[in-house]
C-alpha cells in the first residue's frame, strides 16, 4: 500500500532569508521560511572557512536549493557584523510535484 505521507519539503513553507557566517571551524547558515514559519540551520562541509565570502555563498545557496527543492535567486549583503552576510530570496522556483 502507498503511503500518503508527503514529502518534508511540500510541508516547509516559502524561503525568505539566508543569514551566513564564518566561524573558524567552517561556514554556519540558517534558512528562514514563512507560511509556516520556521528555520533550518547548519554547517557547510564546503568550502573551507578560509574560502572567500563568495564561494561560502553559492555553496549556501546550494544547500538552500537541495533542502527545498526550489530553484533560488539570492541577493546577499554584508552585515554589520563581521564575517556576517544575509541574503534575500529574490525568486523561487516552483515546488515539484509530489
Amino acid at each position: 500500500m502507498a503511503s500518503k505521507r508527503r514529502p518534508y519539503w511540500h510541508t516547509i513553507g516559502t524561503p525568505t532569508s539566508l543569514v551566513l557566517y564564518r566561524t573558524v571551524e567552517r561556514w554556519r547558515y540558517a534558512l528562514y521560511f514563512t507560511e509556516p514559519s520556521g528555520v533550518a540551520d547548519g554547517a557547510l562541509d564546503d568550502p573551507a572557512s578560509s574560502s572567500a565570502p563568495g564561494a561560502a555563498q553559492d555553496a549556501c545557496r546550494q544547500k538552500a536549493e537541495e533542502f527545498t527543492h526550489r530553484r533560488l535567486e539570492v541577493l546577499w549583503c554584508e552585515s554589520d557584523q563581521p564575517d556576517w552576510w544575509t541574503g534575500t530570496v529574490t525568486s523561487t522556483g516552483p515546488r515539484p510535484p509530489v
